[in-house]
């Protein structure tokens, strides 16, 4: 198995002399000048490199690689420092180089020894850390803008480069939750529009975590239908929920099927995000036929404000069981005002939510009892608004967007 060499430090002597005939001195044609040198310019400096590394690893008593067919790793001697050309993806362009080649001296076979020296798997031509910067280029604007912004800068990568780099680098991130930081987290979801299917066809479904030292990491992304199933999402992470040893606290929306996928596997206490209680309210109360900014719509959407707003940093036992009794009080009062004006959306809907409307103040548990996914949300938006994608496409592109913004990923 082939691996890359020892860090080390040689000296290399790189001369370089280019004729060129130019008319102008003014910025532009000198810059134009150098782009068109680029790509000559990085083929002699790889080339230079990569022979002056060969010579030191030939050089060794115990090479950095083995032969393939018999395992020797002293005995070698040149084939060719000039062999096959082969392309690699450079930050900027391909470029191409030729191969350096070598023989074993105990079996006779030969192997290319290039992509060692350059820390690549066998016939690979996009490195990894090219692939990655691509990825991110592509997560973060649209690809004809990626593509724009390249070629504005010297590149000559085109966009299905670009997107081929996101699919590879998405498809092979994976996220879970994190048995080091805390046991709190919101699951939610939101519409992304799905070429061949009218709005927006599938539902983005997103698991975040809180950070001990404060912020959101993603635990968790997937994409599939409106109010299905989101045991892929957490499947990852159920043995990591097991190990909590505090109670693990999961604020949703409302949706059903969250707590469905989890609750026959561990025990989970459930926060409503007191967010959303207000905000959903006043789409019940548009299918109750109640007229915005009424006095009706007034009332019940104040009520309901000053009932979900929590003052942080109450911990006396007395104080919780007494705010929790005021606004219990205060809800049914709301609920019954709606049975009264025949509200029966908004009655149905605040029924369902108030048995986990104070589950954090309840159980004394610290955190944030609204949704932060909301601001997660506004981020996924700016890039999948753009067009329609295809399921896959759409969730590759929203996990390196998401991983730079939340997981530390940076090319």
């Amino acid at each position: 198995m082939e691996t890359t060499p020892q860090q080390k430090d040689i000296t290399i002597e790189f001369d370089c002399q280019f004729r060129i005939n130019m008319g102008q001195s003014d910025f532009s044609s000198i810059m134009k000048a150098f782009l068109m040198l680029l790509p000559q310019l990085l083929e002699d400096f790889f080339q230079k490199v990569l022979v002056a590394f060969g010579e030191y690893e030939m050089a060794c008593e115990k090479k950095s690689f083995v032969c393939k067919c018999c395992g020797n790793d002293t005995q070698f001697i040149w084939k060719t420092r000039h062999g096959k050309a082969t392309t690699v993806l450079t930050w900027f362009r391909y470029i191409t180089l030729k191969q350096l080649q070598v023989e074993c001296k105990e079996c006779g076979s030969k192997q290319y020894i290039t992509r060692m020296l350059l820390g690549m798997e066998p016939r690979k031509r996009v490195p990894e850390e090219t692939r990655h910067k691509l990825a991110l280029l592509g997560a973060l604007t649209s690809y004809r803008v990626a593509e724009k912004f390249g070629k504005m800068f010297g590149w000559a990568i085109d966009k299905m480069t670009i997107w081929k780099s996101v699919q590879q680098v998405g498809a092979g991130m994976e996220f879970v939750l994190d048995e080091n930081e805390e046991p709190r987290c919101e699951a939610d979801g939101t519409g992304v529009g799905i070429a061949g299917i009218a709005k927006r066809g599938k539902e983005l479904k997103v698991l975040v975590q809180y950070k001990k030292g404060g912020g959101i990491r993603v635990a968790g992304i997937d994409i599939g239908n409106y109010n299905g199933s989101w045991d892929k999402l957490f499947q990852k992470s159920i043995g990591v929920i097991k190990k909590f040893k505090e109670p693990f606290l999961l604020m949703t929306d409302g949706d059903t099927a969250i707590f469905e996928s989890l609750k026959e596997k561990v025990t989970v206490l459930i926060q409503r995000c007191l967010w959303h209680i207000p905000y959903q309210a006043q789409y019940v109360l548009w299918s109750d036929g109640v007229k915005r900014k009424s006095k009706e719509w007034l009332h019940v959407v104040a009520e309901l404000m000053e009932i979900c707003a929590i003052r942080s940093l109450v911990d006396c036992p007395d104080t919780i069981k007494a705010m929790l009794e005021s606004k219990r009080a205060r809800l049914e009062k709301v609920i019954a005002y709606c049975k009264e004006k025949k509200y029966e959306h908004c009655v149905v809907y605040l029924e369902n939510a108030r048995a986990d409307m104070f589950t954090a103040l309840e159980n004394r548990l610290e955190g944030k009892t609204t949704s932060r996914v909301e601001r997660l949300f506004r981020t996924v938006n700016m890039r999948v608004n753009v067009s329609k994608w295809s399921t896959e496409g759409a969730l590759n592109v929203t996990k390196v967007r998401l991983a730079y913004y939340y997981n530390g990923f940076d090319a």
